[in-house]
């Protein structure tokens, strides 16, 4: 009986890994543009403006498609959406590729930016209604494992293609990770808090004994704990902005902008374009030298998805915008030398791998995490999308003003901004973020209708 109980508990994780190829998704759509761009400037002359347009234009989709869906999880559930979000990125991968001109890029990318809006969220989402509470963090954390996946897949995409200027291949290939999420999400169930917010017990009981194990012994209790926070909920968008939720919406959205405005995006969009301006040689050269910090990615978000369970939120969002902010600073001098000798080049691709390595185990992950956390049942799927929403906005803004600011202020001035940004976030950690590690769900939604300020809902 023990061996058919672990076996049965081994399903979660499947799940999980099965969901989080939105991730791979994700991620590659996210970093194939920065080695495409570099081809695409040259064949559609981009100014600097259309270049953050260009760039961007997928983001101005994940706005889209994170506004929009939010009711949609809700009402057909996580399931349904991440199969159709599977087709769309398919459709989307193949547009971009066949694109003749810079209005059909530009909305093959608003398409892929849809989808990526969607499956930024509903993924996470997901995985973190399948866990166990003692699990939750490194199990959602997965997504964000292969969010960096598929930025290094497509960094060496990237670079393959690169030696021909194949960037319509470059693009094309995000295809086939869509086909192999549509196939496995078919096989997928459906979320058991989900299909009880939908009144359907018996089936989210036959759930649960395969996500947990056939004679768990809180299978019962779990769903008695689902079913008392849905019972004490009205099921409308207007309750997110009511005084109890509040907290939960003002951290959500607040982690969102933390991430965006600390400069992630400005590295892994731009990190080819960020190696020429110290003078690395040729294109090609350029792709390269981004490959590592595509590899630094995903071991440290590696390293980091035990540590989230086990140390806890806080403490590794503190530790991680301590990091990053040191490498920011350290770029910002970087480029504040006159001359670009080796040991400075190496120096800058040093800064960026620090930063980018103390992202990966801190706020990439515990952003994601924390906004599947953090709101009640009821409008969990709007909770998370109104948050999703505020990271692709600020995202889009940082994306879209980086070049220009390091057209006015400088390569190093620019790094200043995001370094103050990442000062004041450590802040904002400090004061305002909650503990979740090993509490459950309905735990954190008891405690936010029981009137806890923001830094204390998951105790």
């Amino acid at each position: 009986m023990q061996h058919h109980h672990h076996k049965k508990s081994y399903f979660f994780i499947v799940v999980s890994m099965v969901a989080a190829i939105a991730g791979i998704l994700f991620g590659y759509d996210t970093g194939v543009i920065s080695g495409a761009i570099l081809f695409i400037n040259d064949q559609f002359q981009l100014t600097a403006q259309s270049n953050g347009m260009v760039v961007s234009a997928a983001l101005l989709g994940a706005i889209i498609g994170a506004l929009a869906s939010g009711q949609i999880a809700d009402y057909f559930g996580r399931k349904r959406l991440l199969i159709v979000v599977a087709i769309i990125f398919a459709l989307a991968s193949i547009v971009t590729a066949v694109s003749a001109n810079v209005l059909e890029f530009v909305i093959g990318r608003i398409i892929i930016g849809i989808a990526i809006g969607i499956a930024s969220y509903t993924a996470p989402l997901y995985i973190s209604e399948i866990a166990p509470a003692n699990h939750r963090g490194a199990l959602v954390s997965l997504n964000q494992l292969a969010v960096s996946i598929g930025i290094l897949v497509s960094y060496i995409v990237d670079y393959f293609f690169a030696a021909h200027g194949m960037w319509r291949w470059m693009l094309g290939v995000g295809a086939i990770p869509a086909i192999i999420l549509f196939i496995g999400m078919l096989f997928l169930p459906y979320s058991p808090r989900w299909m009880i917010s939908k009144n359907r017990i018996e089936h989210a009981i036959q759930i649960l004994r395969r996500i947990r194990g056939e004679h768990h012994p809180e299978i019962e209790s779990e769903i008695k704990a689902i079913h008392e926070s849905l019972n004490v909920q009205h099921k409308h968008w207007s309750i997110l902005f009511a005084k109890n939720i509040r907290p939960a919406l003002a951290v959500a959205a607040g982690l969102a902008i933390v991430q965006q405005f600390t400069g992630i995006n400005t590295i892994l969009y731009y990190a080819p374009t960020i190696l020429k301006l110290t003078h690395y040689q040729g294109v090609q050269g350029a792709i390269l030298s981004a490959i590592p910090i595509g590899i630094v990615f995903v071991i440290f978000t590696v390293i980091g998805l035990p540590l989230i369970d086990r140390w806890g939120r806080r403490p590794l969002l503190l530790l991680g915008l301590v990091g990053m902010s040191i490498g920011l600073l350290l770029l910002a001098w970087v480029f504040a030398q006159p001359v670009h000798s080796t040991l400075l080049q190496g120096l800058a691709l040093a800064s960026l791998l620090l930063y980018v390595a103390c992202f990966a185990f801190s706020l990439g992950p515990i952003m994601w995490l924390m906004i599947s956390e953090l709101f009640p049942l009821s409008v969990r799927g709007w909770g998370s999308s109104l948050a999703t929403a505020v990271c692709w906005t600020s995202n889009m803004i940082v994306t879209f003003t980086f070049l220009i600011m390091v057209k006015y202020l400088g390569a190093s001035g620019s790094f200043c901004v995001y370094f103050v940004f990442a000062i004041l976030s450590i802040i904002f950690v400090y004061f305002f973020v909650p503990e979740t590690k090993n509490v459950t769900l309905e735990q954190i939604e008891a405690n936010l209708y029981a009137g806890k300020k923001a830094r204390h809902i998951g105790a």
